[in-house]
Order: structure tokens, then C-alpha cells, then sequence
């Protein structure tokens, strides 16, 4: 029952990350159609396409956590005994965890106080963009507690290092 809600979750979040990344490539083609074909430009193009490409960010680091695809450092940990190994990885889950949790605090406080600002391009809340910190972080945190309970509780085993 969990694992089809985590993967109905990372589903919608891969299907959000897709039509972004497909109105952000229409837009920006659209801007350099405008600018060097007629000498024009918008204003709320580039804009968009800096809001897309930042939520994109914040929701693709949260499908790359799920299958452990973050930069990692190796050469230590390979080298480490499976019982030490195991103990690393456990408190760098819960280290990221705990990191996480700031991001989101601080991520919903500066949302909240750009909440009133309106963006020059696109005349909206910039709290909007500031959201996708807190968001992407949230959704980071449970695929985080995903692994955690698979991993070092079930020990069901992964596609990750532990």
C-alpha cells in the first residue's frame, strides 16, 4: 500500500517536472524566435522560465533522493566494513534529514514574507518561487523516510550503497 503511494507521488512529481521542463524549452525557444528574428523581446519570459527551472530543481532533487542518485563520495565509505558502512549511512540520512527540516522552516518564512511582493515579469507572488524550497524539501524529507524504513528497518535492501 506505501510503495504505491510513494510511487503515485514521485509519478505526479516526474509528470510536474515534465510539463515544466516543456513549457520552459517552448518559452525560452519563444523568446529567441522574438528577439532575433523581430527584434523583440517580452518581459515575462525569462522570468518564467528562472521560476520553472527552480521548481524544477526543488522537485527533481526530491526524485533523485528516491533513487539514490545524489553526488555521493564512495571511495571512504566502499572501503568501510558493512556494520560501519551500515551506521554512516544511517546518520547521513538522518543528517540530511535534520538539514531538510531547516530548508523548510526557513523556506515557509521567507515564502511568507515575499508572499506580498509581485514579480517585475509575470506580476505574481514571489513567494510562489520561494515555495518550491520548502515543497521540494518536504517531498525530499519522505522519500528520505521511504528509504529509511526499506533500508534499516525492513531491510528489504535497495538500489542504493547501504
Amino acid at each position: 500500500m506505501t510503495k504505491k503511494v510513494f510511487n503515485g507521488i514521485d509519478y505526479i512529481l516526474r509528470l510536474i517536472i515534465s510539463v515544466l521542463l516543456l513549457l520552459m524549452t517552448a518559452v525560452i525557444f519563444y523568446q529567441v524566435i522574438l528577439r532575433y528574428v523581430f527584434q523583440g523581446s517580452n518581459v515575462w519570459a525569462e522570468e518564467f522560465a528562472r521560476y520553472a527551472f527552480i521548481w524544477v530543481v526543488m522537485l527533481g532533487s526530491a526524485c533523485a533522493v528516491r533513487r539514490y542518485k545524489h553526488i555521493r563520495i564512495d571511495f571512504l565509505v566502499d572501503r568501510m566494513s558493512p556494520k560501519l558502512r551500515y551506521v554512516v549511512e544511517l546518520v547521513t540520512y538522518l543528517i540530511m534529514i535534520a538539514m531538510l527540516l531547516l530548508l523548510t522552516y526557513y523556506g515557509f518564512a521567507i515564502a511568507n514574507q515575499t508572499m506580498g511582493q509581485l514579480s517585475s515579469g509575470m506580476h505574481i507572488s514571489k513567494g510562489f518561487m520561494y515555495t518550491s524550497i520548502p515543497v521540494g524539501s518536504l517531498f525530499m524529507i519522505i522519500f528520505i523516510i521511504e528509504i529509511l524504513v526499506n533500508d534499516f528497518i525492513l531491510k528489504k535492501g535497495s538500489t542504493g550503497k547501504v
